[in-house]
């Protein structure tokens, strides 16, 4: 089979290599499709022994001793190699594992490849109706983004407006999931033109982004929005994103940061009681309701999708996503569907 290797300094070369078996309690899936995260920065910079692409979605073509799932079934593959036994597991939060055995495209060998090795644990069943293109995108973009509107309570009770900082892919989903959750007004706080035109599409108010970002927030809405989705990373956007909130509102946090944020308990928590949560990875017991809301036309996740590259094209697809002007880009390392 042929697989994409990533040598770092933005070299990635395509090679033949056997393809692999599936051991206990695994499958081989041949993939349809993997997409391009911005998590895949440090395999792009500083290269990686196994192969990248952790947002795939295909057929089962070989089954392992001890599998249940027939050869034919189409499916998502779920990045984390859940342990099914920690803190985190046991409350249905298994995509927050607290002892990961893997993750795939990370560690493990993921979907740039023609055929990947999947724990059948991983492979999350998709409905005969749903194209496998919107499978794909029912991973990290609107997977992430639904589990953080449904950390906020917000499928239950829509605000009535909502905020995205960042409108990266992930954030981009936000905008997605807020417009399926029948919030009305979703602004979305960027510095890439491209993104804010994008998000505008997508059904929200584009905010440049910068020092002036809060406000203008608060000229279109005084008192803040009531749930602020910080999906941008940035330690300064994720402040702004505090200051940007209503008094008694909800802040969820989904972009990851390397750099500490600096609040203060009493004036930025306590006296406006705002609440502040992380949100991970979807479990993948919410996946069959995200399909759901994909087959009746809430959820449109294949509007995210800007480019589809067949795998040789892989280099190229990156440079552009780096850019920041694209959407979603899925790549296909067999033959390229629509």
């Amino acid at each position: 089979m042929q697989r994409a290797v990533f040598h770092g300094e933005g070299r990635i070369n395509i090679e033949d290599v056997p393809t692999p078996q599936p051991g206990p309690a695994e499958l081989l899936v041949r993939v349809h499709a993997c997409a391009l995260c911005g998590s895949d920065r440090g395999s792009w910079e500083r290269g990686n022994s196994v192969t990248p692409g952790h947002e795939t979605a295909g057929t089962v073509v070989s089954a392992g001793p001890g599998t249940s799932t027939a050869t034919g079934n189409r499916g998502a593959v779920f990045l984390v190699a859940y342990c099914g036994r920690c803190a985190m597991c046991r409350a249905d939060s298994r995509g927050a594992c607290l002892d990961k055995q893997g993750m795939i495209g990370f560690d493990r060998d993921g979907g740039f490849a023609e055929y990947v090795i999947v724990p059948e644990r991983c492979f999350l069943p998709v409905h005969p109706d749903l194209p496998l293109d919107a499978a794909t995108l029912l991973l990290d973009a609107t997977g992430t983004a639904m589990h953080a509107l449904r950390r906020a309570g917000a499928l239950d009770v829509a605000p009535r407006s909502a905020l995205v900082m960042g409108a990266g892919p992930v954030g981009l989903g936000c905008v997605l999931a807020l417009r399926a959750a029948g919030v009305s007004r979703v602004l979305a706080v960027d510095i890439a033109p491209y993104r804010l035109e994008f998000a505008g599409r997508l059904g929200a108010t584009p905010i440049p982004g910068g020092d002036g970002a809060v406000d203008t927030v608060r000229s279109t809405l005084p008192e803040g929005p009531p749930l602020v989705i910080e999906a941008s990373g940035n330690p300064a956007a994720q402040r702004q994103a505090l200051d940007m909130l209503a008094p008694g509102g909800t802040l969820v946090v989904v972009g990851h940061s390397r750099a500490p944020l600096e609040l203060w308990a009493s004036r930025d928590l306590i006296q406006q009681e705002k609440t502040i949560l992380g949100s991970e990875y979807f479990d993948p017991c919410e996946f069959d309701a995200n399909q759901r809301l994909v087959l009746d036309g809430t959820l449109r996740p294949t509007d995210l999708i800007t480019h589809r590259l067949p795998l040789e094209e892989i280099e190229h697809a990156y440079r552009l996503f780096w850019a920041g002007e694209t959407g979603k880009v899925l790549i296909y390392p067999g033959e390229l569907e629509g």
